[in-house]
């Protein structure tokens, strides 16, 4: 009886250890995962909040990200970017705090699971302070999607119950494209809130892609001054490129091809130039000067002596405009 009990408490003690030693610590896959620590900081109830985990596989093997779980509901995960990461390849999780059912100091983990190049758990610790005096509504400023050229513009109220005489100081961001607009509309001091609308706007010249940012809306509380609001939207470009990766057959040093690029707009333009800086002598351009909402560019590449694999970048440049577009150009010289 004696041993069949010393027996058990072995095969307790293995499964102790085990379960000890799944959740990585300054394992292989925890030096891959970036940052070690999410800190949310001191966040308005309501408010949408947002960080980033990235991982990296810095090693030599195929690494796969089976997910991540929080250890509380109130730490929301997103998908992995990408589950599949070949060598040098990168993944991001985005991770934000439920503000909406939890409040005030919240500790807890977020375990990021790999099952390649073998099993193994990283725990990421989270923590965040969910204040209760200030209240977002919306919990972010979010402008959609715009079309270029359009600019926006989107109100958030601020609701704040606590001293008489609290203020908004400032508003502080660092986008240029971006303007804060403040006023105090309402205040009742016997009960000690105040109300303010927080109108963002969009400058029509903002450039094309999606831009997101963590505004700070300082006060002049002497224990915790700043509030974070996330600002976030979508500029569509009026061109765009048809194709991402302009695809070379594969040729012998001093072959010939030809190769097109299609350019689309929503108002008629002219492509000014196709380059490719880093393999400027192997490219010829026929451009054409009528004004189109869709450009055929043809481009002459000739195959240089070096053999091998080539990917490298495309730039097309409009006529009348600063910003250019890039695509990707690869082959194999044989």
């Amino acid at each position: 009886m004696l041993g069949k009990l010393f027996a058990f408490g072995l095969v307790t003690f293995a499964i102790c250890t085990g379960n000890s030693t799944a959740v990585g610590q300054n394992s292989w896959a925890q030096q891959l995962v970036q940052p070690q620590k999410l800190d949310f900081g001191v966040i308005a109830a309501g408010s949408e909040s947002l960080r980033v985990l990235t991982i990296e596989n810095t090693t030599n093997s195929v690494v796969h990200i089976v997910g991540a779980t929080p250890g509380c509901q109130c730490v929301m995960p997103g998908e992995p970017s990408q589950h599949l990461l070949q060598p040098g390849e990168k993944s991001t999780i985005e991770v934000r705090m439920n503000t909406r059912s939890y409040r005030h100091q919240r500790d807890t983990f977020l375990n990021v699971t790999f099952d390649a190049p073998r099993f193994e758990i990283v725990r990421i610790p989270v923590s965040a302070y969910i204040r209760t005096d200030v209240v977002f509504t919306p919990g972010k400023i979010d402008f959609g999607s715009t079309e270029v050229g359009t600019g926006g513009e989107v109100t958030c109220r601020i609701a704040y119950a606590g001293r008489a005489d609290w203020k908004i100081l400032d508003v502080k961001y660092t986008n240029k494209d971006l303007n804060a607009s403040l006023k105090e509309v309402e205040r009742n001091p016997g009960l000690g809130t105040a109300d303010f609308e927080l109108t963002m706007t969009l400058a029509p010249g903002a450039r094309p892609g999606r831009f997101r940012e963590i505004i700070t809306i300082v006060t002049d509380d002497a224990a915790s001054p700043n509030v974070p609001l996330m600002v976030e939207g979508i500029v569509k470009s009026d061109i765009t490129l048809a194709n991402d990766n302009v695809r070379i057959r594969d040729l012998k040093p001093g072959e010939v091809t030809t190769v097109k690029v299609v350019v689309q707009g929503t108002k008629p333009f002219v492509v000014e130039d196709v380059d490719c800086p880093k393999m400027q002598d192997c490219f010829k351009v026929k451009l054409d000067s009528t004004e189109k909402k869709l450009q055929i560019v043809e481009l002459e590449f000739t195959a240089p002596n070096t053999p091998g694999k080539f990917v490298e970048e495309l730039v097309v440049k409009i006529k009348g405009r600063e910003e250019t577009y890039r695509c990707t150009v690869s082959g194999q010289i044989r």
